[in-house]
């Protein structure tokens, strides 16, 4: 287990505040509640007012689909910590607190998590790992012996949960938070996946000539010397450029921004992977009803 601190503020611009998660939900993005380990996962807008009202643990799976820049940081984990990993996946947590259980004490399986408060404060109860196929509701415990922590989330702290921890959330507050999971295992899928939805940027994303963004994934080949050129895979596929681009093209795995005036450029811009703007802070998504968070169990 880690438990970080931010060091900067970029954190507050990867995802909407509370409001707007409560409006994705009720334009129809799929989410699901749970209060005292009963789910509802129907998605229906019209319980969603009455589940916050009563402290509910209200959550939207795959966000990531139509949350471009949390897309991001998913693609910054996996390249900089976790290489390719099997079962990617996202949630966006939001509770109005009265100090009600939602999910209560459980683990997550053989997965590594990342949570990243992002408003309000999350008072979590963690415990030593438990062993392999452990059920993953787990009874509740009125006693915490050795090896047993309670920590306070506050906003900008990042958390990370290795494999099988057992894990209690209590919000006593307004609090919004991501959950980033992938599990153990290992996938030889490339590295360049990206299925972000198609939608309408909301609000449109800002313009700064001072900076390029990456916009998708990417992975440099290697150096084909005597045509002085190199693959760049993307998304949609994958393209030759100049070998003098391929020094630049390798920094863009975690998909940074790079300053406009960086050496080889415009290669990249005019291919689409590096933007004077920055990747939408939402999608509104053409069909929602095709988001895979409709299809989570």
């Amino acid at each position: 287990m880690a438990l970080l601190s931010a060091r900067d503020d970029a954190w507050r611009a990867l995802a909407p505040g509370f409001a707007g998660a409560v409006a994705l939900a009720r334009a129809g993005v799929p989410f699901q509640t749970a209060l005292e380990r009963r789910y509802d996962r129907t998605g229906d807008p019209r319980r969603l007012a009455r589940a916050l009202e009563r402290g509910a643990t209200v959550y939207l799976p795959q966000v990531h689909q139509i949350l471009p820049r949390v897309a991001r940081l998913m693609v910054a984990l996996r390249a900089e910590l976790l290489g390719a990993r099997r079962e990617e996946c996202s949630f966006l947590f939001l509770v109005e607190g009265h100090g009600r259980a939602g999910m209560g004490l459980h683990h997550d399986g053989e997965v590594d998590a990342f949570w990243l408060q992002l408003e309000g404060r999350r008072t979590v109860t963690l415990g030593p790992p438990v062993a392999p196929r452990t059920r993953l509701d787990l009874p509740q415990r009125r006693d915490t012996g050795s090896g047993w922590r309670t920590l306070d989330l506050p906003p900008g702290s990042l958390l990370h949960l290795p494999p099988r921890t057992p894990h209690d959330v209590v919000c006593h507050g307004r609090s919004l938070a991501l959950s980033l999971t992938w599990s153990r295992r290992r996938t030889r899928a490339p590295r360049v996946a990206w299925d972000v939805a198609s939608g309408r940027a909301k609000p449109l994303p800002r313009r700064d000539p001072r900076w390029l963004w990456t916009q998708v994934p990417v992975t440099a080949g290697g150096l084909d010397r005597a045509r002085r050129r190199f693959r760049l895979r993307t998304p949609e596929g994958a393209a030759w450029l100049p070998a003098r681009t391929r020094r630049l093209a390798a920094r863009l795995v975690g998909m940074p921004a790079v300053a406009a005036d960086a050496p080889a450029a415009a290669p990249l811009v005019a291919l689409g992977v590096l933007a004077p703007e920055d990747l939408p802070l939402v999608l509104v998504p053409d069909a929602p009803r095709a988001l895979d968070g409709w299809r989570f169990a």
